[in-house]
């Protein structure tokens, strides 16, 4: 059998339309490929771009909430600069929620703090005082650029910690910063000390 002939046949018989279907399958397969290729990529630059933004962003926040400090440092006095650092602390612990899934559990929350932040957490039950000591780092503080923040920023930390063991032990306490990064030291020490209950 001559090819024309074949030819003529098959096509007679659909093989020519099947041949068809390959062919626009085969191209269309090839386009979605191209352009998933080309989503990926152009997905991979909004990414990047993205993650630049952020970057600057990030940098940015600091810088101004250094500079914020420090003009809250020129123009408030000490006493009400700490009252609201305090309260900012508070805030952020209250926002994170870990006081309340401990509450009454102490020794729980000593652990997850270990884990999480790699703390060293000690109770002295007789005086009452819990001591809070971070491992050397900069400040955990992701809002901090601790070459520009004013060290009463740490009074956040205080403010922090005073609502988690409140919160915890049910009881007022009272928050000493022993050591701290903005004070120049190369870790954070608090002293916590545990006052009479909390009314209910």
């Amino acid at each position: 059998m001559e090819r024309r002939e074949f030819l003529t046949q098959t096509c007679g018989l659909g093989a020519c339309a099947c041949s068809a279907i390959l062919l626009s399958e085969q191209k269309a397969t090839a386009a979605e490929e191209s352009k998933g290729k080309n989503t990926q990529e152009k997905l991979g630059e909004d990414i990047h771009k993205e993650l630049g933004r952020l970057r600057w962003w990030s940098g940015h926040a600091r810088n101004q909430i250094a500079k914020l400090m420090e003009l809250l440092q020129t123009h408030m006095d000490e006493k009400t600069r700490i009252e609201i650092m305090e309260q900012l602390g508070r805030n952020c612990a209250k926002s994170l929620g870990w006081a309340e899934r401990y509450r009454g559990n102490v020794e729980g929350f000593f652990q997850h703090m270990n884990n999480h932040n790699g703390e060293t957490l000690t109770y002295d039950k007789e005086k009452g005082i819990i001591t809070i000591v971070t491992r050397e780092r900069d400040c955990d503080c992701r809002l901090v650029d601790s070459k520009k923040t004013p060290p009463y920023y740490c009074y956040c930390s205080a403010g922090w910690q005073k609502y988690t063991y409140e919160m915890i032990l049910g009881k007022s306490v009272d928050v000493k910063i022993k050591e701290s990064v903005l004070f120049g030291q190369p870790r954070c020490v608090f002293e916590v000390t545990i006052g009479d209950d909390l009314p209910t």
